[in-house]
């Protein structure tokens, strides 16, 4: 549950970084609009594919360190990030923008493949 956290936060931050190099760095003197604007745009395509990395990293490595069950372990690593996400979107915006759907099948698939590849790098345990 842990790795889900810590994909959920690394998203976050790389979002927040993001949004404020532009608005510091790339982009100085817009509107406030036009920074909301990005921030929206940035935050729902970073958080579907930086979402989807962080939980694939986080689940990877938690299941190479498993002996065993490792699809189920990177399954759970996603749903703990998907609970984290949607509880997080509805606390924030009252609503889940629509791209959270997506977010969280990629979520899933993800955390299932990489406990999948955490499985096949184990030697198998002895009978």
């Amino acid at each position: 549950m842990g790795y889900g956290l810590l994909a959920e936060v690394c998203t976050i931050v790389t979002i927040i970084a993001i949004v404020m190099l532009y608005r510091y760095v790339f982009a100085k003197g817009l509107s406030d609009t036009a920074y909301a604007a990005f921030g929206d745009r940035a935050g729902m395509i970073v958080g579907i594919v930086g979402g989807t990395i962080y939980t694939f990293l986080f689940a990877r490595l938690l299941a190479r360190n498993l002996a065993d069950r490792q699809v189920a372990h990177g399954i759970v690593v996603a749903i703990a990030a998907i609970a984290l996400s949607v509880g997080g979107s509805l606390a924030g915006h009252h609503g889940l923008p629509s791209g959270y759907l997506l977010a969280s099948i990629l979520k899933l698939s993800v955390g299932a493949l990489a406990g999948l590849l955490g499985a096949r790098s184990r030697p198998p345990l002895p009978a």
